[in-house]
Protein backbone atom coordinates (compact mmCIF):
# COMPACT_ATOMS: atom_id res chain seq x y z
CA UNK A 1 0.00 0.00 0.00
CA UNK A 2 2.89 2.34 0.95
CA UNK A 3 4.88 1.81 -2.28
CA UNK A 4 1.31 2.51 -4.60
CA UNK A 5 1.05 5.75 -2.25
CA UNK A 6 4.42 6.74 -3.49
CA UNK A 7 3.84 5.90 -6.71
CA UNK A 8 0.83 7.79 -7.22
CA UNK A 9 3.38 11.18 -6.24
CA UNK A 10 5.45 10.00 -9.37
CA UNK A 11 2.03 10.81 -11.45
CA UNK A 12 2.46 14.29 -10.87
CA UNK A 13 4.47 15.83 -13.93
CA UNK A 14 8.10 16.51 -12.64
CA UNK A 15 8.37 14.46 -9.81
CA UNK A 16 11.61 12.17 -9.56
CA UNK A 17 11.17 10.60 -6.43
CA UNK A 18 9.31 10.27 -2.97
CA UNK A 19 10.70 8.67 -0.16
CA UNK A 20 9.87 7.93 3.36
CA UNK A 21 12.55 7.65 5.97
CA UNK A 22 12.56 7.50 9.62
CA UNK A 23 14.31 9.88 11.59
CA UNK A 24 17.27 7.82 11.90
CA UNK A 25 18.30 8.36 7.91
CA UNK A 26 17.26 5.23 6.83
CA UNK A 27 14.68 4.61 3.64
CA UNK A 28 11.74 2.92 4.57
CA UNK A 29 10.13 3.03 1.19
CA UNK A 30 10.67 4.65 -2.25
CA UNK A 31 9.26 5.19 -5.41
CA UNK A 32 11.86 6.89 -7.98
CA UNK A 33 11.53 7.71 -11.63
CA UNK A 34 14.86 9.37 -11.38
CA UNK A 35 18.28 8.88 -11.10
CA UNK A 36 17.74 9.77 -7.23
CA UNK A 37 20.38 8.11 -4.56
CA UNK A 38 17.10 7.44 -2.10
CA UNK A 39 19.71 6.25 1.10
CA UNK A 40 21.93 9.51 0.74
CA UNK A 41 18.44 11.35 0.19
CA UNK A 42 16.90 9.86 3.19
CA UNK A 43 19.87 10.55 5.11
CA UNK A 44 20.03 14.11 4.18
CA UNK A 45 16.23 14.71 4.66
CA UNK A 46 16.79 13.35 8.51
CA UNK A 47 18.87 15.92 9.22
CA UNK A 48 17.60 18.92 7.66
CA UNK A 49 14.51 18.27 9.23
CA UNK A 50 15.81 17.52 12.60
CA UNK A 51 17.59 21.25 11.91
CA UNK A 52 14.80 22.76 11.10
CA UNK A 53 12.71 21.41 14.19
CA UNK A 54 15.25 22.31 16.27
CA UNK A 55 15.43 26.16 15.15
CA UNK A 56 11.38 26.39 15.14
CA UNK A 57 11.61 25.28 18.80
CA UNK A 58 14.27 28.02 18.95
CA UNK A 59 12.56 30.60 17.89
CA UNK A 60 8.84 29.51 19.33
CA UNK A 61 7.63 28.99 16.11
CA UNK A 62 6.02 25.66 17.57
CA UNK A 63 5.61 22.61 15.52
CA UNK A 64 7.62 22.48 11.95
CA UNK A 65 5.13 21.48 8.98
CA UNK A 66 7.51 21.00 5.92
CA UNK A 67 10.97 22.39 4.31
CA UNK A 68 10.60 22.95 0.96
CA UNK A 69 14.25 23.67 -0.57
CA UNK A 70 14.49 25.48 -3.88
CA UNK A 71 17.23 24.28 -5.68
CA UNK A 72 18.16 25.53 -9.31
CA UNK A 73 17.17 22.16 -10.75
CA UNK A 74 13.99 21.75 -9.02
CA UNK A 75 12.00 22.05 -5.14
CA UNK A 76 12.47 19.45 -2.52
CA UNK A 77 9.96 18.92 -0.06
CA UNK A 78 10.46 17.69 3.19
CA UNK A 79 7.71 17.14 5.75
CA UNK A 80 7.59 14.87 8.98
CA UNK A 81 4.96 12.40 9.27
CA UNK A 82 5.44 11.33 12.74
CA UNK A 83 7.31 11.35 15.32
CA UNK A 84 9.43 8.29 13.65
CA UNK A 85 9.13 9.12 10.02
CA UNK A 86 9.41 11.29 7.59
CA UNK A 87 8.51 12.28 3.46
CA UNK A 88 10.77 13.56 1.02
CA UNK A 89 9.59 14.54 -2.60
CA UNK A 90 12.37 15.52 -5.36
CA UNK A 91 11.12 17.06 -7.74
CA UNK A 92 12.18 18.87 -11.53
CA UNK A 93 12.68 22.26 -12.54
CA UNK A 94 9.10 23.83 -12.90
CA UNK A 95 7.15 21.49 -11.17
CA UNK A 96 3.84 22.55 -9.38
CA UNK A 97 4.89 23.31 -5.41
CA UNK A 98 1.02 24.06 -4.55
CA UNK A 99 -0.13 20.89 -6.65
CA UNK A 100 3.20 18.72 -4.54
CA UNK A 101 1.69 20.39 -1.05
CA UNK A 102 -1.89 20.14 -1.73
CA UNK A 103 -1.28 16.10 -2.71
CA UNK A 104 1.00 15.52 0.38
CA UNK A 105 -1.65 17.07 2.85
CA UNK A 106 -4.56 15.38 0.94
CA UNK A 107 -2.64 11.86 1.63
CA UNK A 108 -1.02 12.17 4.92
CA UNK A 109 -3.01 10.26 6.61
CA UNK A 110 -3.36 7.45 3.48
CA UNK A 111 0.41 7.25 4.51
CA UNK A 112 0.91 7.60 8.00
CA UNK A 113 -1.84 4.69 8.13
CA UNK A 114 -0.28 2.65 5.77
CA UNK A 115 3.27 2.79 7.63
Amino acid sequence: MLKQILNEFLQINGVTAAVIAGRDGFVIESAVSGDVDIEALGAMASTGLGTSEAMSRELGKEVMNQIIVELEEGPILISPLSEDELIAIVAEKGVNVGLLRYELKKNRERIVAAL
